[in-house]
């Protein structure tokens, strides 16, 4: 395509420019860790049959930036790994997963935004995760915003945006059935315009409707429409915002097209505790595309790679996090997801339902020294081939901080997935010791 390539060029001066993110209050002083952990496995490759025991050594490097703020606001956050297997069961695994964002303020009320996110991904849920079932995906937009007052109480937002999405298969061709499938590269524009009127301090609702071209490398073109009304209400400990209207997602490819469309919307919650915890509550429905970002907005999300492009998803996350008086802290989540995939290669409805809950308990025992658990379970069923796959984990362990700079961690943890098809099911044991020193 022919924005690809100036994309590829503006990617890195604008990253290196603009590190930026959403507005700050205050900069956080720059975090630098570099660290080691072999993890033995005794089905390294999570399979049903020929199980085989491997060490996976391996090195990271991470770290997070904020910037003060002023007109040009940045953060940046992220890990590189570098894997190697004693046994050779894979070849070397490069890793990364990261997030650089930003805005500078051009003139009164217009602004540039810049938002670069890579993650890595299953290719299929069906399978188990391991590197010959991964995708790396990047998906980079910028493009103005501008703020238009139009009074003490209304205010119009205008914004464009440029975004390209492009995915790197992982896995071994040689190794791998699934290789000749791949998730579509894509370049999009993106037009949005919103009203806003504050009712009150702390209440404000509106307008919004924006429309959305990509054009994928596979050829086909898809166009989305939304109209949406929009609300935010604030109290003393609590946030709500959210927005619910109708959209429509148009396809064509060749001399084929599809049209699909309905209500769609989004709901924020988040609530402060006295006890020192947070509440929170994300749920969202809409019609999108595979080449989207959607998947990175919420995180227990994932596409399918044998699907057809476009899809109605549903996703509703909640948790706890909380910091105790004692210095321990307790993180829990529960999520339901569900995927309805439109379009002749949809197989049998395409139809995908998740749910699952994640919890984690850190117990201070001394100054230096903290216990560790936690445990997660999820439930996938697939209309197509009417199978459930329910993947349960576990792990214990100890840290120990030796320094202001240095940690040390032993952990031990088993993995369990049950499923109606016998060779999608696995047991896995592991052990991992692992240190961390700070660099910055």
């Amino acid at each position: 395509m022919a924005f690809r390539s100036f994309a590829a060029k503006l990617r890195p001066s604008l990253g290196l420019a603009l590190l930026a993110s959403s507005p700050v209050t205050m900069a956080t002083p720059p975090e630098l860790y570099v660290g080691f952990g072999p993890r033995y496995s005794d089905n390294i490759a999570r399979r049903a049959d020929q199980q085989q025991s491997d060490i996976e050594n391996r090195f990271t490097l991470r770290g997070n930036y904020q910037t003060d703020p002023g007109k040009c606001i940045a953060s940046a956050n992220g890990e590189l790994s570098y894997s190697v297997y004693s046994q050779n069961t894979y070849e070397p695994q490069t890793g990364i997963n990261a997030g650089v964002t930003g805005s500078c303020e051009l003139a009164q009320g217009l602004s540039w935004e810049v938002d670069n996110q890579t993650r890595e991904y299953t290719r299929t849920r069906r399978l188990s995760n391991t590197p010959d079932n991964r995708t790396r995906k990047n998906v980079f937009r910028t493009g103005p915003s501008y703020l238009w007052q139009l009074s003490l109480l209304d205010s119009v937002q205008l914004s464009s945006s440029y975004e390209n999405t492009e995915y790197n298969d992982l896995s071994d061709p040689n190794r791998n059935n699934n290789s000749t499938l791949s998730y579509p590269d894509s370049d999009r524009f993106i037009g949005a315009i919103a009203w806003s009127h504050l009712f009150s301090p702390d209440f404000s609702a509106g307008l919004s409707a924006s429309v959305s071209d990509a054009e994928l490398d596979t050829g086909a073109q898809i166009r989305r429409s939304t109209l949406s009304g929009t609300y935010s209400k604030r109290w003393a400990t609590t946030a709500l915002s959210g927005s619910l209207g109708v959209s429509e997602i148009n396809t064509t490819l060749g001399s084929f097209e599809q049209n699909s469309g309905g209500v769609v919307g989004d709901l924020n919650l988040t609530r402060s505790l006295n006890s020192g915890g947070t509440l929170y509550l994300r749920a969202s429905r809409e019609f999108t595309d595979r080449a989207s970002n959607y998947d990175i907005r919420f995180n227990e999300f994932t596409f399918e790679l044998e699907e057809s492009n476009t899809l109605e998803a549903t996703s509703i996350e909640t948790g706890l996090d909380k910091i105790f008086s004692n210095g321990d802290s307790l993180s829990v989540s529960a999520f339901a997801n569900r995927s309805d995939y439109l379009g002749a290669r949809s197989v049998a409805g395409g139809r995908r339902d998740g749910t699952g809950v994640r919890a984690g308990y850190t117990r201070r025992l001394t100054p230096k020294l903290s216990a560790v658990a936690s445990g997660e379970y999820e439930l996938l069923t697939y209309k197509a081939d009417r199978a459930d796959y329910q993947t349960t984990g576990l792990d214990l362990g100890l840290t120990y901080r030796s320094s202001r700079r240095l940690e040390w961690a032993a952990r031990v943890g088993r993995y369990e997935r049950d499923s109606d098809i016998e060779t999608q099911t696995y047991n896995e044991n592991w052990v991992q010791l692992s240190v961390d020193y700070r660099l910055l």
